[in-house]
């Protein structure tokens, strides 16, 4: 998905989901998809999880290390989750700028509303939350994972429950069908080319130049 001439890469796209809608699996597939996005890698105090890798799959820091982050001021939001701490550095935003990209960030409800009441300027941001085909499958999928006891997985059901009540602090919902993680795939990459299609102050502002068009012709 190309970027128009016009375009200026200023997007925060936060998106968010029940543990076990597939959002990590939409996400990393969008990435793939489209080059003009960046995922912001997370800061956790949670255990890897098999086959993740530091750096790549999250920051996986002690819970010291976390909490120097939220003294020196360096997250854009954090929350604990399920017992662990999760956060986004503001240093990831800047990262993903600097490349020219719009970033994406896969947050929890917590970590999100927190975005939703912050002032980005100069970035936009854009809010969109994954559900799953329903909730049967969603339990069918986290006890498939067997990453977790099964008082940890009822555990992870019961905030399912209540972030899916949060859907309304979103701007978009999108489903992640059984095995049709490309059909998510494009949900997001439309909604993306809308909002980057916004006509705003600044766009009014820098369209005639950019056209070439002289206002006093």
């Amino acid at each position: 998905m190309a970027k128009t001439p016009l375009y200026k890469p200023d997007l925060v796209i936060v998106i968010s989901g029940p543990s076990g809608s597939g959002k990590s699996t939409v996400i990393d597939a969008l990435c793939k998809a489209d080059e003009t996005l960046r995922e912001s890698v997370s800061v956790t105090t949670r255990k890897p999880r098999r086959n993740e890798v530091d750096g790549v799959d999250y920051h996986f820091r002690s819970k010291s290390e976390f909490e120097r982050h939220i003294a020196q001021g360096s997250f854009l939001e954090w929350a604990e989750y399920g017992g662990n701490f999760y956060g986004t550095l503001k240093s990831e935003i800047v990262a993903a700028r600097e490349a020219g990209k719009d970033t994406i960030l896969e947050i929890e409800v917590q970590g999100a509303l927190q975005i939703r009441a912050q002032d980005l300027s100069p970035a936009r941001s854009l809010f969109i939350f994954i559900i799953p085909p329903s909730f049967a499958v969603l339990k069918k999928r986290l006890r498939r994972r067997k990453t977790e006891t099964e008082s940890e997985v009822n555990k992870r059901l019961a905030i399912a429950k209540s972030e899916i009540l949060e859907i309304k602090h979103y701007d978009y919902w999108v489903r992640n069908p059984q095995n049709a993680v490309q059909e998510a795939v494009e949900q997001i990459q439309t909604i993306i080319a809308a909002e980057r299609s916004r006509i705003d102050a600044e766009l009014i502002e820098t369209i005639n130049p950019l056209l070439g068009i002289d206002k006093t012709d």
